[in-house]
Parts: structure tokens; sequence; C-alpha cells
């Protein structure tokens, strides 16, 4: 069971997750250029479903597959006061970051508006479920691509050393991000490495999780959850 579970999670992560992603993100670009005020928090919505499913899988594994915890990034870390000091200063440094970013809200949406347009928020609703979804995010695609995928790779490839298992999950990650386009693609890869990085040195998933949930809720941060300028087919095109 244990077997079939892992080569699923990573036939989907490799392959099925960029496709999905894609059609997601351009149905919903879809319902935004036909007036759909809805559009964004039904993409939101089917982002969650997503990330439920993806984190049940790798908790199935560990739980009823037998894969022991530590190897999926959720045992101990190496030092806890290491771990959660790090998460503390570097959200804190993302959170200040992006406050001071804020007066710059609409020229930053105008840049990535064509990466991301139609999932980052612009209403106080949609704001919410950004909210969540980025926390989601947060744990969800840290158990898959780096707990998970550092797992899968050790265990069916044993002669890859963490730094080529580091550079492989994260081109997996970058290309997971295939709806942004290629500079989305290069953009997450760069930042998959980094979390990679955060993983290998802490030993466990928590200092990556709560440095990519900090970083994805930026955008909440920088836009504020209200309407900028520029119309809703604007926004999306």
């Amino acid at each position: 069971m244990a077997i079939v579970i892992a080569h699923l999670l990573a036939a989907y992560a490799v392959v099925a997750a960029p496709g999905l992603g894609y059609i997601l993100y351009r149905r919903a670009h879809e319902r935004m250029l036909a007036g759909d005020p809805l559009a964004k928090i039904k993409l939101h919505r089917a982002i969650l479903i997503e990330q439920v499913l993806t984190t049940a899988m790798v908790i199935t594994l560990w739980l009823a597959g037998g894969v022991p915890a530590a190897r999926l990034g959720l045992g101990a870390p190496r030092s806890w006061w290491w771990s959660v000091g790090l998460s503390c200063v570097l959200g804190t440094l993302l959170v200040w970051r992006s406050i001071s970013l804020r007066p710059k809200a609409q020229k930053i949406l105008d840049q990535v508006k064509d990466r991301a347009g139609a999932l980052l928020p612009r209403t106080p609703a949609e704001a919410r479920w950004f909210s969540v979804i980025s926390v989601g995010a947060g744990i969800s695609e840290e158990l898959a691509y780096r707990g998970f995928l550092f797992y899968y790779l050790t265990f069916w490839f044993p002669h890859i050393n963490r730094l080529e298992s580091a550079l492989v999950t994260s081109v997996i990650f970058g290309i997971g991000h295939l709806y942004q386009g290629w500079k989305g693609i290069v953009g997450t890869g760069i930042a998959g490495l980094f979390l990679a990085g955060l993983y290998l040195l802490s030993g466990n998933l928590l200092l990556p999780i709560v440095v990519h949930a900090v970083a994805d809720l930026q955008s909440v941060i920088i836009l504020g959850g209200q309407p900028t300028s520029g119309t809703a087919t604007e926004q999306a095109a």
C-alpha cells in the first residue's frame, strides 16, 4: 500500500500537479474575464481541496504506510531553539518587508498580474481565502516537495546525495507552478532551493513550513485585501 501511494504521489507532484494548476488557473482567468465576482474564491477553494488531499496522502504514508515520521520531515528538528528562533526571525523579516512594500501595492500587482492576477486577493473575502491557502501551501507543499520527495528520491535512488535531491526537488517545485509562466517557474524553483536548504539545515519541516506560509501571506499584507485601481478585466489580463 505504501509503495502504491508513494508512486502515485510522486507521479502527481511531477506530472499532474503542473497541469492541474494550469487548468484551474486558466478557468479562473476565464471566469474573471466573464465577470464572475467569485472567480478567485472558487479557485482558492479548489486549491484548498488539492492541499488537503495532498497532505492526507503524505500523512497516510506515515500513519498507515509505515514510513518513519523523520523520513518525511515530521520528526524532531536538530535543535528546537534554532528552528523556532530562525522561524521567528525570518518570519518577522518577511512581514516587515511586506509592510514596507504596501505603498507600492499597485506597482507590484501590475508587475505580477500576468503571472498570478487570477489568484492574488483584491477584496477582504478573497484575502481571507488566500490567507487560508497560503498556510495550506506552507504545510502541503513542504510535506510533498520537501519531506516526501526527499524521502522518495533517497529510497528509490540511493546514489543521489542531499545536494542533488535539493536541486531535483526544487526543479519539480518550480515546474509545479507552470501556470505562472517561465518567470514563475524560475522564481519558485529558486525559492524551493532555499526552502530545501532550510529543511536540510534544520532536519525538520517546521522552519520551511513557517517561512513558506509567511512568504505566501506577503500578498495579503501588501495588497491589504482592498481593491486597487483597474477593472476586473484589466486585472485578469
